[in-house]
């Protein structure tokens, strides 16, 4: 067994050889060769500043205002950088929509530099990470869940288990990133559904790729809260 697992490495580690001979990495930025993000270009990506990502007004919650905090039930919101006129929003579009998984690292790299400018590490380590769940048509159509591969790793970064079964997404919906705000509100609700829990788990962190209305992170904490989480965090690469 532990032959056949060194092939397979092996083999993987010949194909990425091949592609990036075939298709060489440039950075995003300034088409330097050699990696999507080059480390200067990564360093000068602009952070989010704290406010409301919900609703846009300033309060002093961590990512959310008391009033959107009732109505979405989520606690805290945590956002790496904004979408528009970054180059981070056009990095989330080729992980999703041109399959370039090996963006995933970096990004969480992002989330991983707000929440160290922020000293919020106590707030995420050692916490249970659940990625927003894709719809199993979705999943097959595209071939993996983005939020779940920046949940895998900000579990290691952050030394977080990673729970991909208790939130399970019930219905086919339309992409949010096509809809107005009402009809995204409308397209999500009650989308998603969660298993039981542990006795002893009573706080949980979402994670997604960008937060725009906030209606699928706020149907996810309901399906959450009703089955006894009491409180819940959402983190995200981007607000747009």
């Amino acid at each position: 067994m532990q032959y056949i697992g060194r092939t397979k490495g092996r083999l993987f580690e010949c194909w990425e050889f091949l592609l990036d001979c075939l298709f060489p990495k440039h950075c995003f930025v300034c088409q330097k060769e050699g990696e999507y993000v080059c480390s200067a270009c990564f360093d000068k990506i602009e952070l989010a500043q704290n406010k409301c990502y919900l609703c846009q007004t300033e309060t002093e919650e961590l990512g959310i205002c008391p009033a959107c905090q009732n109505e979405s039930k989520i606690d805290s919101i945590i956002v790496a950088t904004p979408y528009t006129g970054n180059i981070a929003g056009q990095m989330v579009e080729s992980l999703k929509y041109n399959y370039v998984e090996d963006l995933a690292p970096i990004l969480s790299r992002l989330i991983e530099k707000r929440i160290e400018r922020d000293k919020l590490k106590t707030l995420v380590t050692n916490k249970l990470l659940i990625p927003i769940p894709l719809h199993k048509k979705r999943f097959l159509e595209r071939g993996f869940n983005q939020s779940e591969l920046l949940a895998e790793e900000l579990g290691q970064r952050f030394h977080c288990q990673v729970e991909n079964k208790l939130l399970k997404r019930i219905r086919y919906t339309a992409q949010q990133a096509k809809l107005t705000r009402t009809e995204r509100l409308e397209n999500i609700k009650e989308a998603f559904i969660a298993g039981s829990i542990s006795q002893n788990l009573e706080e949980v962190i979402l994670v997604d790729d960008v937060v725009t209305t906030g209606s699928t992170l706020s149907e996810a904490a309901k399906a959450l809260k009703q089955v006894g989480i009491k409180k819940v965090i959402a983190v995200a690469v981007c607000h747009g």
